[in-house]
């Protein structure tokens, strides 16, 4: 179940990115720069841990989606600091046409990742 969620999660990424690109051709730099940097990023930093798997009955996998709670007590809480910290505010202010701002928080993520 949680490996499914992440691999949701990073093909919504990817689809979110891919079509942010095709939408807004101006925005590009910090897109591509954006793509860059989390490559960077995961090539020079350990893969977080995951939680061992369990089984999942048919009605738990149906019936139920996971709550901010549930995925924190599996360990998959969304990053608010550190390298992937500034990479993620900078996904959101790219998202939001904040090309400066999205340029520093590049910037902050490639200095706390050691990447300059």
């Amino acid at each position: 179940m949680i490996a499914l969620f992440a691999s949701r999660t990073v093909c919504a990424l990817a689809a979110t990115l891919s079509l942010l690109a095709w939408s807004a051709p101006a925005d590009a730099a910090c897109l591509e720069q954006i793509v860059t940097v989390q490559a960077e990023l995961k090539a020079r930093e350990p893969a977080p841990k995951k939680p061992p798997s369990q089984e999942q009955t048919i009605g738990a996998q149906t019936d139920q989606q996971p709550t901010p709670g549930s995925l924190a007590a599996a360990g998959l809480t969304p990053p608010d600091s550190g390298a992937y910290g500034a990479l993620n505010q900078a996904i959101n202010l790219q998202a939001g046409g904040d090309e400066a701002g999205c340029l520093k928080a590049l910037a902050e993520a490639r200095r706390l990742g050691g990447l300059n």
